[in-house]
């Protein structure tokens, strides 16, 4: 009886050893190895994205008399100049519906979604003239693709055009006039979503502090284990709906250098679960063990 005992013992322990080792290397090649696949998913799928607002701006045109050499003689020419100056917006009402679709790579999965970003910002010309305005919405993440771009103006399309990670439109406003840029779009994206109101320091350190007036964002998801991390807006409202979840941020005149971002669920859920399941198993064994004396001694 005693060696079939210690023969139970040995084979719990080898299996153990063995057991021990697998979930190691599994743990090693998930660990070393998601960094690598991270970035083979964004190339494939796309990238985290961070949604600024559009940056609108007035154009004109300025002409200067200058006076230049030519052949050894001083003549007089005029130079055109294009000035321009940033415009305001006055409200923003923001809508992103995020739809997560998990995507696998090697051993891990990967917190994937789909997002339909719809944002509407109103704006004004501060002048007594017709205005020209540049319209330039940027794009969330280099690594991404776009579908259904649309950047519209009280409702009618403008001609948009792709320059540096942006779409790019210009229109003319009457005197004094108020409008509507409504910009639209769908794209996929990797782990987080951001709404970012701040702009890099021009000297690379950190971002500076922006400013929103009447600023609304809903975000509705069906992603269950969102979160929201360190250095981030929380929702002011949130609602759990059958769906998933409705978020809200309301902010009458917004002064901060933080960005709105939710998370998506973490990655590894595959090759994690499976290795707890390897040492789960052991401990379930470990406590089986102390069973199966009793019912040999009885047997016996």
């Amino acid at each position: 009886m005693i060696k079939r005992i210690a023969a139970i013992i040995a084979i719990f322990v080898c299996t153990s050893v063995a057991w021990a080792i697998l979930g190691s290397t599994i743990f090693y090649r998930t660990y070393n190895a998601e960094s690598g696949l991270s970035g083979r998913v964004a190339s494939t799928w796309g990238a985290r994205q961070a949604q600024a607002p559009p940056a609108i701006a007035r154009e004109w045109r300025e002409e200067k008399t200058v006076e230049v050499e030519e052949k050894g003689k001083k003549t007089t020419r005029t130079e055109s100049y294009v000035r321009s100056e940033p415009v305001k917006i006055d409200a923003s009402r923001v809508a992103a519906a995020l739809h997560i679709d998990y995507r696998q790579k090697g051993l891990l999965w990967f917190s994937t979604y789909r997002v339909d970003f719809d944002g509407g910002y109103t704006f004004q010309n501060p002048t007594a003239r017709e205005e020209a305005f540049v319209i330039q919405l940027p794009f969330p993440a280099q690594q991404a693709v776009y579908d259904n771009v649309q950047l519209l103006l009280d409702d009618k399309p403008l001609a948009v055009t792709f320059s540096r990670s942006q779409a790019v439109a210009r229109t003319r406003m009457a005197p004094g006039a108020k409008s509507v840029l409504h910009a639209a779009y769908r794209s996929q994206g990797l782990d987080s979503w951001r709404y970012t109101f701040a702009r890099e320091n021009t000297d690379g350190r950190g971002k500076e502090i922006s400013q929103a007036h009447d600023f609304h964002l809903l975000v509705k998801t069906d992603i269950s284990g969102f979160d929201f991390p360190d250095n981030s807006l929380s929702p002011t409202e949130k609602r759990q709906t059958a769906n998933g979840w409705e978020l809200e941020w309301n902010y009458q005149n917004l002064v901060s250098g933080f960005d709105i971002v939710e998370d998506a669920t973490k990655t590894a859920t595959g090759t994690a679960g499976g290795t707890n399941q390897l040492f789960r198993s052991r401990v379930a064994i470990l406590l089986f063990l102390p069973g199966v004396y009793p019912v040999h001694v009885t047997r016996q």
